[in-house]
């Protein structure tokens, strides 16, 4: 028997609010708009009964705003890891956190770009189907065995907006 599939959320941050030029890059938080767009989407995952089992996300103000509003109704909670290699990261950066992703069936990975588009492109073999609009979730099924893991062989199932949602 091989071993089970998994599934990997890519979760782009919400809109952020650039209103405030004294703010570092890092430091900038959500604007209205992405506050709304973070409650939509966790919303959409309950909905779906997509909760992730853990969370790795950016240590970056609008990526933990992001998460606050989007877990904030859920019944379970799921872990949540702060890895700061998330920030700014590169696509061999990010396939080195999936290829050592911790053994849970679901797990989100919540970021910016451009690093998780090329992320989702690698992983499907399609950059057509990288683009992250903000606040963006891309559902993909990975082979169980992450360590391994070859340009392609994700399967996409679906990638939601908050306008799709």
């Amino acid at each position: 028997m091989g071993t089970p599939l998994r599934e990997l959320l890519i979760i782009r941050h919400a809109k952020s609010d650039w209103s405030d030029d004294s703010l570092e890059d890092f430091d900038r938080p959500l604007s209205d708009k992405g506050k709304k767009q973070a409650c939509k989407m966790g919303h959409w995952l309950a909905e779906h009964d997509l909760i992730p089992d853990l969370i790795i996300a950016s240590p970056a103000q609008r990526v933990q705003q992001t998460l606050s509003r989007m877990t904030r109704h859920w019944d379970s909670k799921p872990d949540i890891i702060e890895d700061p290699r998330l920030y700014e990261a590169d696509l061999d950066t990010l396939l080195d956190i999936v290829h050592h992703l911790p053994d849970r069936h679901r797990i989100a990975l919540v970021g910016h770009n451009p690093g998780l588009e090329e992320l989702l492109g690698w992983l499907t073999g399609n950059n057509e189907d990288g683009r992250l609009s903000t606040c963006a979730i891309a559902h993909l099924i990975l082979p169980g065995d992450l360590s391994r893991l070859n340009a392609g062989e994700a399967k996409l199932t679906q990638k939601i907006t908050p306008k799709s949602a």
